[in-house]
């Protein structure tokens, strides 16, 4: 992990600049003032921060000083401070402070969160930007929750949206799969969680209405599907441009992908071989269907749909097609490890 500075030689710690994945902290720091660094930490790829050397001037002041009660303050700093708490390890490295006495300094290794979002005691929440631990406030927080998996925005409320503007047909549908063709469309909706109380109202979810809705582009521009075919290899602009094809499917979430699907298949070129065995011609499509319709399926169903002015882009191009879903990759993984 790029946080991880166990049994690192004291040398590299003490030249190392503030980063994504360290901090140092002097010994004089009040503990509850390490909770944003430990919230940031945790919400981002994790760290490590070291106590006992002055964050500006690099002095190695060492903790034996503090005394024991403080030390284990700084110990339990992530468990006292920090909601939930985060998974951690502490470590102690002996160094020879200013005054060049023998003493010792404290390495705290915050480890990334997954599945939640690590708060400080006064709920506030940070993040790791570079060297700097940021509060995530209002649109940040929310996407920082998203990301995190401890709030969906599928699962919040449409204030906009009611009953009559779900498309029956669709719905209908729905219930007739799950087998609940005999059930009121509304207690349909309520036990699958596509409706939610708030004060004394009902409300349909985003999900409910991404789903279901009769005119999407009403509620949501960003649900939509735009394939584009580029004659070449590269995307060209102004006199030499190639795009030759631009079509945009913005139709609710249960039908977007057979509308897709049945496009692109009408779009892919089939080459006619002849086996020379049987003499028998043989259709073999550009593309096998598995894969490409395997993508748009993830494409649609873990795109961010909290992410407004984008949308899922399937381009074609002489020798590869590609598709691009709006989002980040969820929580901890990373194009690096993804393929671990």
């Amino acid at each position: 992990m790029p946080f991880n500075y166990t049994h690192i030689e004291m040398v590299k710690i003490e030249p190392e600049d503030e980063n994504k994945y360290f901090d140092r902290k002097s010994c004089q720091i009040r503990v509850a003032e390490l909770a944003p660094h430990i919230s940031a930490f945790a919400n981002a790829d994790g760290g490590t921060l070291v106590i006992g050397i002055s964050d500006k001037k690099r002095i190695i002041e060492g903790i034996n000083a503090c005394g024991n009660d403080k030390i284990n303050e700084f110990i339990n700093a992530p468990k006292d401070c920090c909601r939930p708490m985060p998974r951690y390890k502490e470590e102690f490295i002996d160094v020879v402070n200013v005054h060049g006495e023998p003493n010792r300094v404290l390495l705290l290794h915050i480890e990334a969160s997954t599945g939640q979002v690590i708060r400080t005691a006064n709920d506030r929440t940070y993040l790791r930007i570079g060297d700097k631990s940021k509060e995530m406030l209002g649109e940040n927080l929310r996407n920082l929750e998203y990301a995190k998996g401890s709030r969906h925005y599928e699962g919040e409320i449409n204030s906009y949206a009611t009953l009559e503007d779900l498309d029956d047909d669709l719905l209908n549908s729905y219930k007739e799969k799950i087998g609940a063709e005999s059930i009121e469309t509304s207690q349909v909706l309520r036990a699958r969680g596509f409706v939610r109380q708030q004060g004394d109202k009902e409300y349909l979810t985003n999900a409910a209405v991404l789903l279901f809705a009769k005119n999407i582009m009403q509620f949501y521009s960003n649900c939509r599907v735009r394939f584009l075919r580029i004659d070449g290899r590269e995307l060209q602009v102004g006199d030499i441009f190639n795009i030759i094809k631009d079509k945009s499917i913005d139709i609710p979430i249960l039908r977007i992908i057979d509308e897709a699907k049945n496009y692109i298949s009408d779009q892919l070129r089939v080459f006619i071989t002849q086996d020379i065995k049987t003499g028998k011609f043989i259709e073999t499509p550009e593309y096998p269907k598995f894969p490409w319709l395997e993508g748009i399926v993830n494409a649609v169903a873990h795109r961010d749909y909290s992410m407004t002015g984008c949308f899922i882009k399937i381009s074609m191009y002489d020798d590869r097609l590609e598709i691009e879903s709006p989002g980040c990759l969820p929580d901890v993984v990373t194009v690096n490890n993804i393929r671990v």
